[in-house]
């Protein structure tokens, strides 16, 4: 009679050689990152990944997740050991704080680099499908950037009260992604003058007809807006789950801005002498600030800026308005304006004010580095603010595509004092896998059989 396989003899050497084989390739196969078997849920998996702000040297990556979540990326560059970078608000703190938002930048870059990436939250590693992300750093830009002004605003919730851990996503056409992060009180600041073009070779000198469009993001929330670029510094408050559109609607004295941001506009006498634009102590991101004041109508005004030092003199027009920007960039830190004009009475006065300019290329949205809070300056002028036309709908329908291999595109960001953390990945491994059961499950079975 024909034996059958249950009745042979296998040797024991060789079933346990199975069960360390087994043991080995599953080993092998989790550190390459084949096999991972998570307990991710619905509520911590990256929603609407989207990198921006690329530069020569750096990159942000946001999303959202439908729970609160402590997250980070890891980073990895070939033939170079993978580093974790954390959320811009964990960088400077003792403890990994858990938000609905992340925006985690990445920099000390190298330029036109290929960069691979996962995305980390609460522990568990989620990739671009199967494949990691992908971003290549941009080219170094040794041209001047545009003077222009930048994209502020604030964000509020439904209930009225500010929206914090919010990302505000920029689209203008012909320009790279940018993004930037709302702070606690809700507002949001975006430096235009270091924008590139799309394919980073070069900065975008961006029309004040032109249309921009803001994405804006906090969990399961979302709000759209269209304005035009040189109504950007005029944007009112948005409230989360409404749709604006503020390119088709009369346009309105810039009194109505200010009741709606609560903010009472400047006043001045006639003849007064006065510096309006910095105020005193204000930060600034742009380093070819416009400089603004009244005096005398018709009288010269002459100004320094130091420490550059620079000097110059203008006229005050016939309402005794005057300005003046620099042609040569001032250099990050403080620095102190002083004017010298005649005043009603006839007698040369003097006023000076001191103020701060951010470092060249800087994006101010809760960096590493705390900053003076941004305000919108309100200032009784003949320029025209825009009161939008309100769509509320329960979702705001995405304005920007987003594409799973992001092509190169670079930022404004404030260099933190400190460099990101980062630390060497290990990943650890998960309770188990289909191959790793099935082969130990066999080894079982021919040890048990070879016992027989």
């Amino acid at each position: 009679m024909r034996k059958g396989l249950w009745s042979k003899r296998i040797p024991t050497f060789f079933a346990f050689l199975l069960l360390f084989i087994s043991i080995w390739v599953t080993s092998f196969l989790i550190q390459k990152g084949v096999i991972f078997v998570g307990r991710a849920t619905p509520e911590k998996s990256p929603r609407e990944v989207l990198i921006s702000n690329i530069t020569d040297s750096s990159f942000t990556v946001t999303f959202q997740t439908l729970a609160k979540t402590v997250a980070a990326v890891s980073i990895e560059e070939k033939n170079n050991p993978q580093f974790v970078v954390f959320d811009d608000r964990n960088k400077r703190t003792d403890e990994q704080k858990p938000f609905y938002s992340h925006y985690i930048t990445v920099s000390d870059l190298k330029p036109k680099t290929i960069y691979e990436l996962s995305i980390l939250s609460d522990g568990e590693i989620y990739l671009n499908g199967e494949k990691k992300y992908i971003v290549t750093t941009g080219p170094l830009i040794t041209g001047a950037p545009p003077v222009q002004n930048p994209i502020v605003g604030k964000v509020l919730l439904p209930d009225g009260s500010a929206a914090s851990d919010t990302i505000v996503v920029i689209a203008i056409e012909g320009a790279q992604s940018i993004s930037s992060l709302t702070k606690d009180d809700g507002t949001y600041i975006i430096p235009t003058n270091s924008i590139k073009k799309t394919i980073l070779d070069d900065y975008l000198t961006i029309d004040g007809n032109q249309e921009i469009q803001l994405k804006i993001i906090r969990g399961d929330m979302r709000a759209s807006v269209k304005s035009l670029f040189k109504d950007s510094e005029l944007i009112p408050p948005l409230t989360l789950q409404k749709n604006y559109d503020f390119t088709k609607t009369p346009e309105q004295k810039i009194s109505s801005l200010a009741s709606q941001l609560k903010v009472p506009p400047a006043k001045t006498k006639f003849g007064e002498v006065k510096i309006l634009n910095p105020k005193p102590s204000e930060s600034l991101i742009d380093n070819k600030p416009l400089f603004r004041g009244v005096a005398l109508p018709n009288k010269t005004i002459k100004i320094t800026i130091e420490s550059n030092p620079i000097k110059t003199e203008v006229i005050s027009d016939n309402n005794g308005s005057w300005s003046f920007r620099p042609s040569v960039p001032l250099s990050p830190g403080e620095h102190t304006i002083t004017i010298e004009t005649q005043d009603n009475f006839g007698i040369l006065k003097t006023i000076s004010q001191k103020f701060t300019v951010f470092a060249s290329g800087a994006q101010v949205a809760e960096s590493a580095t705390p900053s003076a809070t941004p305000a919108i300056t309100i200032t009784p002028t003949t320029t025209q603010a825009i009161t939008p036309t309100v769509f509320i709908s329960p979702s705001a329908t995405p304005l920007i595509t987003q594409i799973p291999t992001i092509a190169p595109t670079v930022v404004v960001t404030i260099p933190p004092t400190i460099p990101p953390i980062t630390i060497p990945i290990t990943t650890p491994a998960p309770p188990g896998s289909s191959s790793s059961l099935i082969l130990t499950s066999i080894s079982i079975i021919l040890i048990f059989t070879g016992s027989v």
